[in-house]
């Protein structure tokens, strides 16, 4: 695989509470081994690992607690589970799989794609796949021409914005199905590391975390969830802009940026003249 310098590939659940990403977690491993409940509110409560081979590849996938919802600051305040998420998936996943609902895309999902890119970047998003569960609904269609045809225009934003990657999931399925939809997503998985020409996903919180791999854990976990919270004001800096950009015409962006340059210069040339005699 170009690109793979290991046989390995790390996959973090991510998606809102509810949406099924311990299930899904059981269906790619193929055992149980996340706790999985259906229910309004999260059996998860801490970031856990689970491991099996898959071909040629050892496959570890993340299950994640309440990580990308609006109540993470109150959950979360110390960033000690956001920190744990970084440190157990270091160097950096190869993908990360949001998951969420057929016929169920709510508010809470789009949250949770935004919490994501709170929790890692923006350009997190190129490495993201979206898993629909409840595939049993499709009725024999594709989840394809089920995303083509919705009327949900958030739905096809969160789509488009993750690369138009997605599968569907039927976490009831066994034997020949189960490997079936499992074989389809490492597919993805597969060509999204081909498609990178550097992968693992990594930022300067997993370069920190990987430079800190010899050190005391408690100070390597102490160390990335400072870095982490200072991040996070970066990205929501930038996803700002981003999003200043993409509702201010080009033109009008580029005379807000001269007029402040102007009243900038202005400001020190007074400031320089000082006050008269």
């Amino acid at each position: 695989m170009r690109g793979l310098q290991e046989c390995k590939l790390r996959l973090i659940l991510a998606g809102r509470t509810g949406a099924g990403k311990s299930a899904t977690g059981n269906s790619i491993l193929g055992q149980r081994c996340f706790f999985s409940r259906l229910g309004a509110t999260s059996v998860t409560r801490t970031c856990e690992v689970g491991s099996c081979n898959w071909g040629q590849w050892q496959v570890e996938v993340m299950d994640t607690p309440d990580l990308f919802s609006s109540q993470v600051p109150k959950t979360d305040p110390g960033f000690q589970e956001r920190t744990r998420c970084y440190l157990l998936s270091a160097p950096g996943p190869h993908a990360v799989i949001l998951v969420t609902q057929l016929g169920r895309f709510t508010a809470q999902d789009q949250q949770a794609l935004s919490a994501l890119k709170d929790l890692f970047g923006d350009s997190v998003t190129a490495h993201t796949i979206v898993l629909f569960t409840r595939k049993e609904d499709l009725a024999g269609g594709s989840v394809q021409e089920f995303v083509r045809d919705t009327d949900n225009r958030a739905l096809r934003r969160m789509v488009a914005e993750c690369g138009g990657r997605v599968c569907a999931f039927n976490n009831r399925a066994v034997g020949a199905e189960q490997e079936a939809q499992v074989q389809e997503l490492l597919g993805l998985v597969e060509r999204l590391v081909g498609n990178h020409p550097v992968v693992p996903f990594t930022n300067d919180v997993y370069h920190l975390a990987q430079a800190l791999a010899g050190v005391d854990p408690e100070e390597r976990r102490r160390r990335v969830a400072e870095k982490l919270a200072g991040s996070r004001g970066h990205w929501r800096g930038h996803q700002l802009l981003v999003r200043l950009q993409a509702c201010v015409p080009p033109w009008k962006m580029c005379a807000a940026l001269v007029l402040g340059a102007v009243f900038l210069l202005f400001c020190r040339l007074l400031a320089r003249q000082g006050p008269e005699p």
